[in-house]
């Protein structure tokens, strides 16, 4: 049985050492159609770096004999190009952001020297790594040698470090004199006449916002990320995933498992033309590599794609206040879509103040997705980790800036009692907490706030997938408590009825919500999905919860 390539993007080695490989190659003659100088952009960890690794491999001449591609499609359907190009590579993931000057020039020394050495070329090494560039670029010409450059990770230091520090980021990305900016450049003047030596460039990275604070746009090329026909250069499609479950045989006892793995890991849309969704890639692998005998791996979220939490803080804070950012991704978390008219494809990292660059940059980070584009973008969170990486987020933030502090443990704790006994408490308790904490109230506005609050604290135990507007018997619920720990006993629909806080109390009032609540709830547990779990032993809990404002006035088990 062949070796699961989790967290290699080796190309090479996975075709020499017998891992599986999903074959992109497919792709490549679209590639070349498509034009010379490319940018493709996708979320971290979705399988960019062993994208450009076998496109590296199969256009390096230096790999003419290697037989890389023996039992790929484009080994068996080559192209004119294939084996023709001088290949220099550069990988920016790894440029530290403490003296950020010094790596990336390191880095760009240490590949030069290596390309020069590693195709023999006579070309003189300066101290400068710029002057060692333009020293190649001329040798090149000279000699008519194409060159081929791909560049992965592109934007990788400087996001990190627009997070940390915001004129430092000028400094190095945005300046006139700064060196990436002077990097671009080079990269463009190879590129300007026909005989020039750069035949062609491929670029990753995962948003527009860096290439446009450089260069205002990716003007020496195109950027392929939004095209149908790339929607699944990266990522695997339904068919891919089917395969691979059937090459390793897996199954579970409890748990279907390919409901399961598009429910954790499915639901991405880059292309707005296309009528199907990819898998993130990685998650697929890693799911695959951790699954044992029948037992489903202890933690569904690999470790390795939660980004630093200080991302969203910075992306939702500002002025010691949450802005409009916050409420966008209170939204999304209560199942809410946001809508823009179109994915933004060039703005810059100090515009993201701008709600449709906001919107852009949760999309390219694959923090949304594409839902519906028939008249307007529709996009929302993608699937169960997306949605749990979210209320990390959010939960932080609302901890770091004082807003909303709550004991996460006891929560946690009650709600392992409801998930083993049915017991409620837990729902009052995060209404009390919400009440409590008066600095959070300004965010308490309307009925989908509370949902979102719930949503979010029971997304961060393992115990249960907190689902909210689910469709259930031709309605929607407003949470469904879904088992997914298989020790869990008990299981919920809990719904929502607010009233404004502008609007007064009356005791008949809230008796008419409350049947309301009631008969819907009534309805959701005759769908099929909830009398799937009731036969499978699972004890179903109907809570009714009325809201006036941010205060729980009323709380019912039925």
């Amino acid at each position: 049985m062949k070796q699961i390539p989790y967290g290699i993007a080796d190309y090479k080695r996975i075709a020499e050492e017998d891992f599986y490989f999903v074959d992109k190659t497919h792709k490549i003659p679209l590639l070349e159609k498509v034009g010379s100088y490319l940018m493709f952009l996708r979320p971290r960890r979705f399988g960019k770096s062993l994208l450009l690794s076998f496109l590296a491999y199969y256009y390096d001449i230096y790999y003419k004999d290697a037989k890389l591609f023996t039992n790929t499609y484009i080994g068996k359907n080559p192209t004119k190009e294939a084996h023709s190009y001088h290949v220099l590579r550069f990988n920016f993931s790894g440029v530290s952001i403490e003296d950020t000057e010094y790596f990336f020039k390191h880095h760009i020394k240490t590949q030069l020297e290596f390309f020069i050495d590693k195709y023999k070329l006579n070309v003189k090494i300066d101290s400068h790594p710029k002057a060692t560039f333009e020293n190649l670029l001329r040798y090149m010409k000279k000699h008519k040698l194409p060159l081929y450059i791909f560049i992965d990770e592109y934007d990788h230091f400087a996001n990190r470090l627009l997070i940390q520090n915001e004129n430092e980021y000028k400094n190095i990305v945005t300046d006139k004199t700064a060196f990436f900016k002077e990097f671009f450049t080079i990269l463009k003047s190879a590129t300007d006449s026909e005989n020039s030596p750069l035949k062609r460039l491929f670029i990753t990275g995962v948003t527009p916002m860096t290439m446009y604070d450089v260069t205002s746009g990716f003007n020496i090329g195109q950027n392929i990320s939004l095209k149908k026909e790339f929607n699944d250069l990266v990522g695997f499609t339904q068919e891919e995933v089917n395969e691979i479950l059937n090459y390793y045989n897996i199954q579970h006892s409890t748990f279907n498992i390919q409901h399961l793995l598009k429910e954790w890991y499915n639901n991405y849309q880059f292309s707005k033309y296309v009528d199907y969704k990819i898998y993130n890639s990685d998650t697929i692998l890693y799911f695959i590599n951790n699954y044992e005998n029948g037992r489903l791996p202890d933690e569904m979220i690999d470790i390795n794609l939660r980004s630093d939490y200080s991302k969203l803080r910075y992306l939702i804070y500002t002025n010691k206040k949450l802005n409009g950012n916050f409420k966008t991704l209170q939204n999304l978390i209560a199942a809410e879509s946001i809508t823009l008219t179109n994915i933004v494809q060039d703005f810059s990292a100090l515009t993201l103040s701008e709600e449709n660059n906001f919107k852009s940059l949760l999309f390219y980070l694959g923090l949304v997705t594409i839902t519906d584009a028939k008249l307007q973008i529709y996009l929302k969170i993608p699937n169960e980790t997306i949605k749990r990486i979210d209320s990390e987020y959010i939960a932080l933030s609302l901890k770091y800036e004082n807003i909303f502090n709550i004991n996460i443990s006891k929560f946690q704790d009650l709600l392992a009692e409801f998930a083993l006994q049915g017991d409620i408490e837990v729902f009052k308790y995060l209404a009390k907490e919400i009440k409590n904490h008066t600095s959070i109230r300004d965010y308490i506005t309307k009925e989908n706030n509370i949902k979102m609050m719930y949503i979010l604290y029971i997304s961060l135990a393992p115990y249960f997938v907190a689902k909210s507007e689910l469709e259930l018997n031709k309605g929607f619920a407003d949470i469904f408590v879904q088992p997914f720990n298989p020790y869990v006993e008990y299981f919920g629909i809990v719904e929502i009825k607010y009233i404004p806080r502008s609007e007064k109390l009356n005791a008949k009032s809230i008796k008419l919500l409350k049947e309301e609540a009631k008969n819907q709830l009534n309805k959701y547990e005759k769908d099929e999905l909830v009398t799937k779990w009731v036969k499978q032993g699972k004890k179903l809990v109907k809570v009714v919860m009325i809201f006036h404002g941010w205060e729980l006035v009323d709380i019912e088990k039925i």
